[in-house]
């Protein structure tokens, strides 16, 4: 049955999907945006650490002051209101709940949001792609021990690249590569927010005009956004990365299927099954034709010579050989798209992308040269980049994981371009907990 007659049973029953919303960023006023048409969704709750960052979410999602008045989680669920609040541990204060969207973007918060979540009987769908990059098969290890579901959320690309190796497997192809579009060259790595602005042919002024940030931005530029995204993929699909991390090969959509082919049949890919980035800029800088910038892809084949001989007859893009197809989706709708995860997990009692195994991990990478009692400060900050590895590799260097970062204190100087291990650095103590959940990963 559709996710829309099943959603449309549920209103006809007066029983919308309660959900709980933490985090009140662009994903969430996307969200609500969409949610607010949709009767059979009922949001009960949008909690931020910053509570006029929830109001400003909801004001931009056009919704009805009216309906966000409610005094307490308990009075929304009984009045079919929205409770506005600051502290996200609320939510799980009372029972009624089928599922949280963690949306704030911080690994240390998201993580210990979904243990509470999941501890309560909640099903969680993980949007902060910083805390399941990082202790994702640990959660949804959590979640599967207590009967729930722990899902990606549709929309972002994981959980879309996730949908289109799904479809491939399950029509027996063999995946020879999947991934996302970026726009990436040679000397993004040492991007900083006090330069990122001129990259995206913007002045400061207009980037403030934008409400844009600069550590969003820069680390969508320098790389540790992709690796974050193709770990959390690699987790999920049990595809691998190479050990020298993401080569972001110049490629349009008509030569998907030549560049992400394994390097014996002419392509780039030491072997079959892994994730990789597709640029949308050439090495000079001049725009692929043809580019995935906002994008997803797989690329398949099949031991079937029958079978193969028909993937240019029915329309796919294929190699010279005929032997490699891809398929893309040029675009993602990050919040937009999130309701597809909703009713996945609630009404199908399916996830949309959930990890299985620790396959892939993203090292910090020192941007520059740093000095002893030098602190980082993390993804998209001035000191250090995130760089995709096995996660093999990454236990054998004992590798601080990006996500772990930010507030770290460098025991000693790290060159620039070097990786950054957990013995070189102190490490606040709030991160204990997600370094315990490390630990029962690698058990």
């Amino acid at each position: 049955m559709s996710l829309t007659s099943l959603m449309a049973e549920r209103v006809s029953q007066g029983r919308p999907v309660r959900i709980g919303l933490i985090g009140a960023g662009k994903f969430a006023s996307l969200f609500l945006a969409q949610a607010r048409h949709q009767p059979a969704l009922h949001v009960v709750a949008i909690a931020d650490e910053n509570g006029e960052r929830a109001h400003t979410a909801l004001a931009l999602a056009a919704w009805p002051p009216a309906k966000a008045v409610a005094r307490s989680v308990a009075d929304a669920l009984q009045s079919g209101g929205t409770w506005v609040g600051c502290d996200p541990m609320a939510l799980f204060e009372h029972s009624g709940l089928d599922v949280v969207i963690e949306a704030s973007g911080s690994a240390t918060a998201a993580a210990a949001h979904a243990v509470a979540a999941l501890d309560n009987g909640i099903h969680v769908i993980m949007a902060s792609i910083e805390a399941d990059a990082l202790v994702g098969p640990f959660l949804a290890q959590r979640a599967k021990q207590n009967g729930l579901i722990y899902s990606l959320a549709y929309g972002d690309q994981p959980a879309l690249i996730c949908e289109l190796v799904d479809w491939a497997r399950a029509c027996g192809f063999e995946i020879a590569a999947a991934g996302r579009g970026i726009a990436w060259m040679p000397g993004h790595h040492s991007i900083t927010p006090h330069t990122v602005w001129p990259h995206l042919g913007l002045s400061s002024a207009q980037a403030k005009a934008k409400d844009l940030d600069p550590y969003s931005a820069t680390a969508t530029l320098d790389g540790t956004r992709a690796a974050l995204e193709l770990a959390s993929t690699a987790n999920a699909t049990g595809l691998t990365p190479a050990a020298t991390g993401l080569n972001f090969p110049p490629c349009g959509t008509h030569d998907l299927p030549h560049i992400f082919r394994p390097s014996e049949a002419g392509g780039r890919l030491p072997h079959l099954g892994m994730v990789e980035a597709a640029s949308c800029l050439e090495t000079d800088g001049r725009a692929v034709v043809g580019g995935l910038r906002w994008g997803v892809f797989v690329t398949f084949t099949t031991p079937a010579a029958h079978a193969a001989l028909s993937f240019a007859e029915y329309g796919l893009l294929t190699d010279d050989s005929g032997n490699y197809a891809a398929r893309w989706r040029p675009h993602r709708l990050a919040g937009l798209e999130a309701a597809v995860s909703v009713g996945a997990v609630c009404l199908r009692g399916e996830h949309t992308g959930c990890p299985r195994a620790h396959v892939a991990d993203v090292a910090t990478i020192a941007k520059r040269d740093l000095k002893a009692a030098e602190e980082l400060d993390g993804i998209g900050g001035h000191t250090v980049r995130g760089q995709l590895m096995p996660a093999a590799q990454a236990r054998v260097a004992d590798i601080l994981p990006i996500s772990l970062a930010r507030g770290a204190v460098l025991r000693r100087p790290i060159a620039a371009g070097q990786p950054i291990a957990l013995s070189d650095v102190i490490l606040p103590a709030q991160v204990d907990p997600l370094l315990d959940m490390r630990r029962q990963m690698a058990s």
